[in-house]
């Protein structure tokens, strides 16, 4: 694919991102996207905060809560505006967990911004006067017990802890202003104080400015281990918060209760102490195979289905989806009936399944099909030629929508190729490989390809939304596309004989699997949401950085907002829909959505979900069933509830 280059008509700003970093592999679906896309003022989420980086001045709010049954939202105020007038800010640097912020002009500043961090920090860089305001009134302003340190009370009930480095206090200025009564130099830092025991800890804490991390996986056959360790600049005690899938996870954690706790859309946040985090993950064994071994009865049937299906795959190309994400949900769904006639010794259903496989993959490969990808020069990715000019096209596939769903399909038959066709997939390896580095590229010094384009090490999941700006931040809909392109890349790995790929693959699968039961899913793991919220569902349709969503992009059935959590099936299904969760979502809301689904395929989907609980009750209700997704097929639905733990 190499050959096929174009340069997207969307390009990099380099009044927003430095010139120097849009020369290498650049970041289209990380959490601080909105710094670089469009006019660049949309909010990122930090952690307790969220930081609108503008021109002539930063904006730090930490959101309060907005709910109802359909939504959880962060209510965004500018709680803490800087001025930093006459001088212009662009992304200077980034890594896995921060990004640095440079003003330049009339005001020097470095704005680090850092995921988890507890106080929000501008670093001065030249002498200059500090001034804050707020859109709240300010009731109380007090010099705290160490030098530099303001206590700022506002009439929204809120305390603030503001200190600064060169030990100025501030003053106030007018209603709703602070002022330093002389210019200054170094760290301005801000932080709510969620209780009045907070402050001791938080002041002990100022000194210690977190400015960015390094990630590390460590993963084996059966075992995963992470690790963040935060960059610090300055003594003193480092305070982060930690989301609610870290807490249940970090291993000998400094928890500091007595700072109190913050709240998020993701659930409260609890502060801890210390500049190392780690943890790990419990690796379930996965592989190409269902987890139970089918029946011989259910053998026999499968026979008969997947003979019927593979019969049915169409010869002529032009019956074929032209863009990337229903053409790879096809070219999944051919693979997964090859898989599953080798697996029942069919060889001829094989044989013809994978021979379709090939011949609608290899056009992709070469670029005659009618929508050909093309490597993007302006964006460092894979991308459809209809996406390099229109920004909507293959649901935003040329400004970096989805890429791990769409891929994901595609790795998916690429593995399979790999394993039942390995001479195929030999010859096509550095095209099929285009596909896996795209998304789940793991070579910090790949110039081609950002480093895991869409997952996110701090909040444990992936972003699928690209080069779009949003108020609500970044967004996911689909996790369980999100654990079939993993999934999808782990298997390619194995099948190609990387196995230190595919024990990082799976870590990330594993922990994409946990947030996913953990944010998602409504008393799964935990329950994280509000009553008002939670009480009458069990999914969240669409997660936002700063918003839950019950709904979906293209419609508000309610089986569309649970469907979506469950596509594709696959042995990956069952990282996700554990019996435990469905048995307390069943009775409530899946049967009744079910039988009042529009469609054949959405009820389908429903229904298998019921199989971790009872396999012949669902294969009752598929019975049914006369047509399917376009990413599913008969014998596949079969495939799924024959072999599916019911554990």
């Amino acid at each position: 694919m190499g050959e096929r280059v174009g340069a997207n008509s969307y390009k990099v700003n380099t009044e927003l991102l430095d010139a120097r970093l849009a020369t290498t592999p650049i970041p289209t679906n990380t959490w601080w996207q909105n710094l670089i896309v469009e006019c660049g003022d949309q909010p990122i989420v930090m952690g307790p905060y969220m930081v609108k980086s503008l021109n002539e001045s930063v904006v730090v709010c930490a959101p309060t809560e907005m709910h109802s049954n359909t939504f959880v939202a962060s209510a965004w105020h500018d709680d803490w505006r800087m001025d930093m007038a006459g001088s212009t800010r662009r992304v200077v640097a980034y890594d896995s967990v921060s990004v640095t912020v440079r003003y330049e002009g009339s005001s020097l500043a470095t704005v680090p911004l850092v995921k988890g961090a507890v106080f929000a920090t501008i670093v001065l860089d030249t002498q200059t006067v500090v001034r804050l305001s707020t859109i709240h009134a300010i009731i109380g302003v007090d010099a705290g017990d160490a030098p530099g340190s303001t206590i700022v009370q506002l009439n929204n009930g809120s305390t603030w802890l503001i200190w600064c480095e060169s030990n100025v206090v501030l003053r106030q200025c007018g209603m709703s202003g602070l002022e330093s009564p002389i210019p200054m130099q170094g760290a301005v830092r801000l932080a709510l104080v969620a209780t009045p025991s907070a402050i001791p800890a938080l002041l002990s804490a100022s000194t210690a400015i977190p400015i960015g991390g390094d990630v590390s996986i460590n993963a084996t056959n059966d075992s995963a281990e992470f690790a963040i360790a935060w960059k610090v600049r300055g003594p003193g005690s480092l305070l982060m918060c930690a989301q609610p899938h870290h807490q249940h996870a970090l291993e000998n954690a400094e928890w500091m209760d007595d700072v109190g706790s913050y709240w998020s859309s993701k659930g409260t946040l609890r502060v801890a102490q210390g500049t190392k985090w780690q943890w790990s993950e419990s690796i379930e064994p996965i592989g190409f195979a269902g987890h139970a071994e089918p029946s011989a009865e259910h053998t026999e049937k499968l026979c008969e289905l997947v003979a019927i299906d593979a019969r049915a795959l169409p010869t002529d190309l032009h019956a074929l989806p032209p863009d990337p994400y229903f053409f790879g949900k096809a070219l999944a769904r051919a693979a997964r009936i090859a898989l599953i006639a080798d697996e029942v010794d069919d060889s001829h259903s094989r044989d013809m399944a994978v021979q379709r496989v090939t011949e609608w993959f290899e056009p992709w490969l070469n670029g005659t099909n009618s929508n050909p990808l093309v490597y993007d020069t302006e964006w460092f990715g894979l991308v459809s030629t209809a996406g390099l000019c229109d920004a909507h096209a293959d649901f935003g596939q040329g400004r970096y929508n989805d890429h791990h769903f769409h891929y994901g399909y595609f790795v998916y038959a690429a593995a399979v190729l790999a394993k039942l066709h390995p001479e195929w997939a030999a010859r096509h390896r550095d095209a099929l490989d285009v596909f896996a580095r795209d998304y789940c590229n793991l070579n910090y010094n790949d110039t081609a390809f950002p480093l895991l384009r869409c997952f996110d090490i701090y909040d444990g999941n992936s972003w699928a939304a690209g080069l779009f700006a949003f108020a609500d931040s970044r967004n996911q809909e689909s996790t369980s596309e999100a654990i079939n392109a993993y999934y999808a890349a782990y298997l390619y790995a194995l099948a190609t004989h990387r196995p230190q790929i595919a024990h990082i693959v799976r870590a990330v699968l594993q922990l994409e699997a946990r947030t996913s039961r953990t944010y998602w899913h409504i008393n799964d793991i935990c329950n994280v949401y509000p009553h008002e919220y939670s009480c009458n569902k069990g999914v969240v349709g669409i997660l936002w950085s700063s918003k839950a969503d019950y709904a979906t992009f293209f419609g508000n059935n309610p089986e569309f907002i649970y469907g979506i959590q469950f596509l594709p099936f696959t042995p990956a299904t069952a990282l996700l829909v554990k019996r435990a969760w469905i048995e307390k979502i069943w009775a409530p809301y899946l049967h009744s959505i079910s039988d009042g689904a529009q469609t054949d395929a959405w009820r389908e989907i429903i229904d298998l979900t019921y199989a971790v609980v009872d396999k012949n009750a669902t294969l009752e209700r598929i019975a049914r069933i006369e047509s399917h997704d376009d990413g599913n097929s008969a014998s596949n639905a079969y495939y799924w509830v024959a072999t599916a733990p019911e554990l």
